[in-house]
Order: C-alpha cells, then structure tokens, then sequence
C-alpha cells in the first residue's frame, strides 16, 4: 500500500512502538479527530520523533502557563487521519489523560514503547540514602490514569525476567500517579530498554548508563 508524503507508515518496528509511547504521555489526539500534537521541553525528543515518523512538518514552540519568556516547549503537529484512527484503535483517544489503560501493542515492541513513555513523562534518576550514602536508583513513570500505570507494571513484571517490585502512588491534591521501581528492578527494566542503538532522549539515556555501569 502506497501512502503519501508526509503521512505515517503503520508498520511495527522499534522506533514506531518509541513514538507511541511518546504520544501515550507527552502527545495529544485532538478532537477533529485528524491531528496529533506532541509536546515537550526537550527539542531532541520532538526531532526525534519527527524522524522516526518520517515528516516534513516543521517543529514550532509555544508557551504554558503565565510565563511566556521562562516556560518554552516545542511541539510539533500533523494531520493523519489513518494514524488517528489507528492510535485511536489502540487504545488512545482525544483527552485521555484520565481514561488511557491498556495499550494494544505487539508484546515484542513494549520495551521501546516503555521507553518512549518514560522519555515523555518518567524519569531516571540517582540519588544518595541519607543514612547509608549508597547510591539509590528509581525510574518513575507519572500519568493521570491510574489504570494506565496497572497495565504498565504487569506488562514489566510478565515480560522483564525478576521483576519483583514497583508501587503506584497518587500525589496529593494533583490527581496525578506515579509508578516507581527500586534499584533492583531499575537496573533490570533500564538494561532491556536501552539494549542496543535505540531512540531515546540522551540525557536520560546518560543517567541510565551510569545506573547500568557502562
């Protein structure tokens, strides 16, 4: 099937399962049912993804909340309506912030596609235990729907080998709920999601690195 310039391939690789998971987080399906925006402050993750999609569309910024000089994000934007109707199929829909859950994906691709949510709305991160000093390691993923982080730790935990913890915390008064693995099972999720030359936002990729000692 041919398909037009500046329009999605709906094939399955690494890089696409990336890109959804991008969209799962940090993206929004508008409800002309047409357009998908993705948002973020990191230029590199919205070039990113603008070549894995292979797109001509150029990438613009724009402001939120009150400070237009302080607060900058880069989006880019395109009409799709294949790919719409397509992401919509698999279980996103326009203001899915609250109402995401399972995400319909071949089970081969979830890892790029977790690490495509945590580029988008996670972290990677190291600190010190205030008593003990030893370093302390956490990859956390935040979203608004609750039912979205269930299925994101059982997929972990049936698909990465020993994965015995992770826990879902609402933060007060914000509505929002973040997923959290200890070192243990940071080290075991970041070794299969960052195992080879994949997409990814390099600032966390360095993190990670330094987390899997290489």
């Amino acid at each position: 099937m041919a398909f037009r310039k500046n329009k999605v391939r709906l094939i399955w690789n690494n890089n696409f399962a990336y890109v959804v998971g991008v969209i799962a987080t940090d993206g929004n399906l508008s409800p002309d049912l047409r357009h998908i925006h993705i948002t973020s402050k990191d230029y590199e993750m919205i070039a990113n993804c603008k070549k894995c999609l292979r797109l001509d569309n150029k990438i613009g910024k724009k402001a939120r909340g009150q400070s237009l000089e302080n607060r900058k994000y880069y989006v880019i934007q395109f009409g799709d309506k294949n790919f719409f109707n397509f992401l919509v199929k698999i279980g996103l829909t326009p203001k899915k912030s609250k109402t995401i859950g399972e995400i319909k994906i071949p089970k081969m691709y979830f890892k790029h596609f977790l690490r495509g949510c945590i580029d988008g709305d996670g972290s990677i991160s190291i600190s010190s235990h205030p008593e003990s000093k030893h370093p302390q390691y956490k990859v956390r993923l935040c979203s608004a729907s609750k039912k979205f982080l269930d299925w994101i730790l059982k997929m972990c935990k049936i698909l990465f080998r020993d994965i015995e913890g992770g826990s879902i915390c609402e933060l007060q008064s914000k509505s929002i709920y973040t997923l959290s693995f200890g070192k243990k099972d940071s080290v075991i999720i970041l070794n299969e999601i960052y195992k080879g030359n994949v997409v990814c936002l390099s600032r966390k990729r360095k993190t990670a690195l330094k987390i899997m000692g290489k």
